[in-house]
């Protein structure tokens, strides 16, 4: 078993072993033009479908997947201690969040000298994106106006990856032995941090369809200003903590609360709520795995 192989399944028993609570509805409006997806398990989990916007045209749709402490602070150190708990992490921002998308976009300091990859790893969603006939692993998707660590970020080692790699035309010069020696990692030149448009539409013409954003704060603010985030996943969980003074958005979010959930048993007093930020949407779409 390559190293990589036995990493994947480290974490898949680590997510068929958690104790996932299931979560409860309070509030269910989609709008047309949502899509939503689920199968037998995680709909049991989740209290319904989870719901997918879709943008046609020169950009993938794109999510932002974020977590808040009780008292509104989404910068930490160990996003862990924010508190979201098992039914966050594994049903939600390693499961329904990305189980459907091509591609997991973020901003370097996220995987700056880690060990993680961003795909899904409970066997249930690992089915369910089977059935969604997507391949195993998202595209990892990185953004840096600076360099990166190659040999310390396990995201960059893996030839079973299909990494892209956001960053300035200087910096792709300055990693050019680094990235020829990682053929499976492809550069895409921005020219400044407001060529992320550009960017997203490259992505598009590539054939990404649909990103998931999981952070850091930063660069999920700069693709908010630049209008790239169509939906807002958002976890509060039940305690305080955080960093002082950093909130996903200095202004408060426009949008519309698609669904609202609570949790229950350990994971009581977390909240989760799907906000759509962009606008009308066509008839709604209803895609499902194993029923």
């Amino acid at each position: 078993m390559s190293a990589f192989a036995a990493f994947v399944a480290r974490r898949e028993s680590e997510a068929a072993r958690a104790e996932i609570a299931p979560l409860v509805t309070d509030l269910e409006a989609p709008p047309p033009g949502l899509i939503a997806i689920g199968n037998r398990w995680t709909r049991a989990h989740f209290d319904g479908d989870f719901y997918l916007s879709r943008r046609g045209g020169l950009q993938p749709a794109t999510s932002l997947v974020m977590v808040q402490s009780r008292d509104g602070n989404t910068g930490a150190a160990n996003p862990g201690d924010l508190g979201g708990g098992a039914a966050d992490q594994h049903l939600i921002y390693e499961g329904l969040s990305r189980v459907a998308a091509d591609g997991v976009v973020a901003g370097a300091n996220t995987i700056r000298g880690s060990q993680v990859v961003f795909s899904v790893w409970h066997p249930e969603l690992v089915k369910l994106r089977v059935a969604l006939e997507l391949p195993r692993h998202p595209i990892q998707i990185i953004a840096t106006l600076r360099g990166l660590p190659f040999e310390n970020a396990l995201i960059l080692n893996v030839p079973e990856l299909r990494v892209i790699l956001i960053t300035l035309p200087s910096w792709i010069a300055l990693m050019h032995d680094e990235l020829a020696a990682r053929p499976w990692i492809m550069p895409l030149a921005i020219e400044t941090a407001s060529g992320l448009p550009a960017a997203w539409r490259r992505l598009r013409e590539i054939g990404v369809e649909r990103v998931s954003c999981v952070g850091g704060r930063t660069f999920a603010e700069q693709l908010m200003n630049a209008s790239l985030i169509d939906e807002v996943y958002l976890t509060t969980s039940a305690r305080a903590g955080g960093e002082p003074n950093t909130p996903l958005s200095p202004r408060p979010l426009r949008g519309r609360v698609v669904t609202r959930k609570h949790g229950t048993r350990a994971d009581a007093g977390m909240v989760f709520e799907h906000i759509v930020l962009s606008g009308e949407r066509a008839e709604a779409t209803n895609v499902s795995g194993s029923a």
